[in-house]
């Protein structure tokens, strides 16, 4: 999508700020100056995930809190793990081979949005093998959930499989996404 036309989806996360929403971090554009470009990145996720995932504060915050710790705060769909081999804004370690082929099948080129929709297909589609179905239906279960920790936990230790999990940085920066989505969505009409 052009700017113009992104910034003319109903819900999308720009049309929100200007509506007075700070993002899911509760920062407005004017605060971040010079985190221009992470807060474009946000917004890159959040569109993503709303379009694959829908508007569903309990899943976003799950996958913004998650991509928060992953990628130190960048959001980045290029993000390096430094000293391993994560990569993007889930940072992909097992899953990266299989991202590979992803792609490659579909034709995409690598961006957020392919990333969002490789995790969508993992859980809801064709690429369910990845994590096994048993296991692509444990994610599918808790994200029917109104539990945004349990959610987080489920997404991060059945489909991210971290190294190191730092769960309390993760449920921190779920839970601070939930506030701010579930306030936002309450002031709209969701």
């Amino acid at each position: 999508l052009c700017t113009a036309a992104f910034l003319r989806m109903e819900h999308s996360p720009t049309n929100l700020l200007r509506k007075n929403f700070n993002m899911p971090d509760n920062k407005s554009p004017s605060e971040y100056g010079a985190s221009r470009e992470r807060y474009l990145d946000l917004n890159e996720l959040a569109k993503s995930v709303r379009k694959y995932f829908g508007k569903n504060p309990v899943v976003e915050a799950a996958l913004y809190g998650n991509s928060s710790v992953e990628t130190g705060g960048s959001y980045k769909y290029d993000q390096k793990q430094r000293g391993g081999n994560g990569y993007g804004v889930f940072q992909f370690d097992f899953h990266r081979p299989y991202y590979r082929k992803f792609l490659k099948k579909e034709g995409l080129e690598d961006n957020t949005d392919s990333q969002v929709k490789y995790v969508y297909e993992n859980i809801y589609g064709d690429q369910q093998n990845v994590l096994g179905a048993g296991n692509a239906k444990k994610v599918r279960e808790a994200f029917k959930s109104d539990d945004p920790e349990y959610v987080s936990d489920q997404f991060m230790e059945v489909f991210l499989r971290p190294g190191k999990p730092h769960r309390d940085r993760r449920v921190n920066a779920t839970n601070k996404y939930y506030k701010q989505l579930s306030e936002t969505y309450n002031e709209s009409g969701r």
